[in-house]
């Protein structure tokens, strides 16, 4: 029996879930009507006024078991869907939630703390 453990394997390389940067931004006040299915209920609200932000990125976000969110201030965004591999919709469903002034950065959802601070902040719409 020999004690010479030979050479170790490299680590495989990690993959890379990092954000990408925010170009644009384009807010507006929407009339929101949920999809309509046959099998079953949706779990999103009611229609209603919400706040869509149009958000074009630099490269497309990674995808991975977290969504993307759209951090404003104090409140998370996390309703999304992907238009093309550079554009992106959230919807924010509690429009009375985001504060006037208030930063836009975009994160992963549940992980404030990855965070890619933007120079884009809320304007109230009307």
């Amino acid at each position: 029996m020999t004690n010479d453990p030979g050479e170790l394997e490299p680590p495989a390389p990690r993959e890379r879930h990092e954000l990408p940067d925010v170009l644009s931004i384009d807010t507006r006040l929407i009339r929101y009507e949920p999809p309509q299915f046959r099998n079953f209920r949706s779990a999103l609200p009611e229609g209603g006024d919400v706040v869509e932000f149009l958000v074009e990125t630099n490269a497309p976000i990674p995808a991975r078991a977290l969504g993307p969110a759209l951090q404003v201030g104090t409140t998370l965004v996390v309703e999304v869907a992907e238009v093309d591999s550079t554009h992106y919709r959230f919807l924010a469903f509690n429009p009375e939630r985001l504060e006037p002034g208030a930063p836009i950065d975009l994160c992963w959802s549940g992980r404030p703390e990855t965070a890619r601070s933007t120079r884009f902040r809320f304007e109230r719409l009307s």
